[in-house]
């Protein structure tokens, strides 16, 4: 009997003999990154089966005529549908082996309607212990009997019983910050029965809807925490334990993205509190980096301490306070932004900082590329066709994000900051929290498409489709506007109301851009060439500068330019405002390698794309470089990518470059800002 849900689903997988599997999918339970990469790496395609205009376009040049030459490629289309709602072409039901995947045939024992409303990252407790139920024949199909159940063995908490606080924070902030939905009738079983139970340390029912009001409070229980511990005690009277190992390893990524407020740092802090550095500042309440002479100013012993210990977090990669080794798809976006936030203060230091945190940086980004390839090889596949309720998982995902999101009469613009990497959406923020006032940022991330250069990753977010899709324009950065207009007139906006414009930090762009916006436009592509041409100009500085020229650089440009104004316009003008990048960047060292009969971008030296596959093996075998053959990439695109922060270029040689699969490269920021 297999453990795992996902393995009772891949059972219908094997053996490999159909050329097509047709599957037929209505609780969506194929949108699991684990299960997604599994079928990938059994050399499985998997194509959707929902506009059937894009299906057929792409099925019949990719598919048919390549079964009819007599290639043995295995397809596995995927239909999203209920019973009463199919519209499967007949020639796919005759040609296609069925299968057919439910939530009621994988958990016979409890009620159907109530697991299907609970997401599907829940099964991985719920189902082991379900076939403890089968073994015994017990049958908890009530509604009642299935929530108490799902409590118990899924969230750890006891439908009897009031439960331990830390417990309780731990499960709220999974269910919030995943933006995970619960089934309505165990949300109204747990505000009924439950919360009231552990009203007494200050947790309300209101906080199981309201993020907001739950991470205020939050925010007052670490203040009060560090408060009590600072008076030199070893215990504390707040009402929540944040030593608790439910809770120490959460903490990260509350703080990097402003969810909870920093708490003011204390020299007399008791022996053994290290992990408490990442909530703790020096800085005053309120005061961005810019304002502070656009330096983050954390200085003093205590300070430096801090941050060396949020580095060295990285550095251990320990399985108590996270980051942990074994990381999925939605996780390791999460430690990209904590990680971002370390490389830009790390950045910002004064010299003299910088130096005494310098070889801890350097030592954790090793470590943590180790772990991210070994992720990127196991589950960055999975990007193209994971969905969950937080945000778009990649680039080419995000323009289906927005048309479900955005109403089709609203006004959209998605800014495309060339070249933004994480770290560098730090120091935009706080740049943009000065020069226009007000600003209110939601923070996500998405994956860049691999290999991460303009041409591939930026068509795919304009275009909203895979580089297989446009592979006569894989070298060209011309077509943005088409595809940007493509995509939407596709979607039933009419031409007329798409435009796309490129802007840069000087100005030049900008009238264009007004008028733009004081048309009847509906949806706006603009192009920010700021962050991609500043970082081709910095070169030859020394290793152990790591990104501090760009960063100075970048500053000037942006307290110079005109960069402000394109948010008044289009904040003015009443579009609902979206900030991603199409590659992030990272500081290399040139390895002394330059690939024969290869093409490397002028800018990008982290990756050579050779034209056939067995030439890319045959070099990265050599050289002990990395493959990474994807089915999203046209066949005449084979990359080989240097590991570390190596780069394509003379020995030693140093600039800011993109192109490779590091963390840095590979997650950029998806944001969406407004005014109150």
């Amino acid at each position: 009997m297999p453990y795992t849900w996902q393995q009772n689903i891949l059972a219908h997988f094997k053996p490999k003999k159909a050329p097509m599997l047709l599957v037929v999918d209505p609780d969506n339970l194929l949108r699991d990154d684990a299960l997604l990469a599994d079928i990938q790496n059994s050399n499985y395609d998997i194509l959707e089966l929902a506009d059937e205009v894009t299906f057929r376009n792409i099925f019949e040049r990719t598919y048919r005529s390549r079964w009819d030459n007599g290639e043995g490629r295995h397809l596995v289309v995927v239909v999203h549908t209920t019973n009463g709602a199919r519209h499967i072409p007949y020639d796919l039901r005759q040609k296609a082996r069925l299968i057919e995947l439910s939530v009621g045939n994988l958990f016979t024992q409890l009620n159907a309607i109530t697991v299907r409303d609970l997401d599907n990252v829940y099964y991985g407790e719920l189902y082991p212990a379900h076939q403890q139920l089968v073994a015994r024949k017990e049958l908890l199909r009530g509604e009642r009997q299935t929530i108490e159940f799902i409590l118990r063995v899924v969230f750890d908490l006891e439908p009897t019983a009031s439960g331990n606080p830390a417990r309780w924070v731990e499960f709220l902030i999974d269910k919030h910050y995943s933006a995970r939905e619960l089934p309505p009738a165990l949300e109204e079983y747990l505000v009924q029965n439950l919360l009231p139970g552990v009203a007494y340390v200050g947790l309300r029912p209101e906080f199981l809807t309201d993020a907001a009001t739950f991470y205020g409070w939050l925010g007052e229980q670490w203040a009060a925490y560090v408060a009590d511990l600072s008076t030199g005690g070893q215990t504390t009277s707040a009402a929540l334990d944040f030593a608790d190992n439910r809770l120490r390893p959460l903490l990260g990524y509350l703080f990097s993205e402003g969810l909870i407020d920093r708490a003011p740092a204390s020299p007399s802090l008791p022996a053994g509190h290290d992990w408490m550095a990442i909530g703790l500042t020096t800085v005053r309440k309120g005061m961005t980096a810019w304002q502070e002479t656009h330096v983050v100013k954390e200085v003093g012993a205590q300070a430096i301490y801090n941050l060396k210990t949020r580095i060295n977090r990285f550095r251990t990669m320990d399985t108590v306070n996270r980051p942990k080794p074994t990381t999925d798809v939605r996780e390791w976006l999460n430690l990209a932004a904590e990680w971002a936030e370390i490389v830009y203060q790390t950045n910002s230091l004064p010299q003299s900082d910088y130096q005494q945190v310098q070889a801890e940086l350097k030592a954790a980004r090793q470590t943590i590329d180790t772990h991210f390839w070994n992720f990127v090889l196991e589950r960055y596949g999975a990007v193209s066709y994971y969905q969950d309720n937080k945000g778009p998982i990649s680039l080419m995902a995000v323009n289906q994000w927005l048309s479900q999101k955005v109403d089709g009469k609203a006004k959209l613009a998605l800014l495309c900051f060339d070249g933004l990497a994480m770290d560098q959406w730090f120091l935009l923020k706080d740049f943009l929290q000065t020069v226009v006032p007000g600003l209110v940022f939601y923070e996500n991330r998405t994956y860049a498409l691999t290999p991460t250069i303009t041409p591939i990753s930026r068509q795919a977010l304009f275009a909203g489709r895979p580089p297989t899709a446009f592979a006569e324009t894989i070298g060209t950065t011309t077509e943005d506007a088409a595809r940007w207009q493509a995509y939407w007139v596709n979607h039933n906006i009419p031409e007329r109301r798409v435009a796309h414009v490129a802007v840069k930090v000087n100005g030049q762009g900008l009238n264009d851009l007004l008028s733009v916006a004081e048309s009847k436009n509906r949806r706006l592509g603009v192009l920010v060439n700021l962050f991609d041409d500043v970082m081709h100009t910095v070169k030859d500085m020394p290793a152990e500068a790591d990104k501090r020229v760009y960063y100075d650089t970048l500053r000037s440009h942006l307290k110079n330019g005109r960069l402000a104004k394109l948010f008044d316009i289009l904040l003015n003008h009443d579009y609902r405002l979206f900030i991603t990048a199409d590659h992030g960047n990272i500081a290399g060292v040139g390895s002394g390698l330059k690939p024969p009969k290869a093409l490397i971008e002028s800018y990008a030296r982290r990756v050579a794309i050779f034209d056939k596959a067995s030439l890319a093996d045959d070099y990265a075998r050599t050289h002990n470089l990395r493959r990474l053959p994807l089915k999203t990439l046209p066949p005449l695109v084979q990359p080989v990518y240097l590991p570390g922060n190596l780069l394509f270029d003379m020995a030693g040689a140093t600039r800011i470059s993109h192109g490779g699969l590091s963390l840095e490269e590979l997650v950029v920021p998806f944001v969406e800002v407004s005014r109150p």
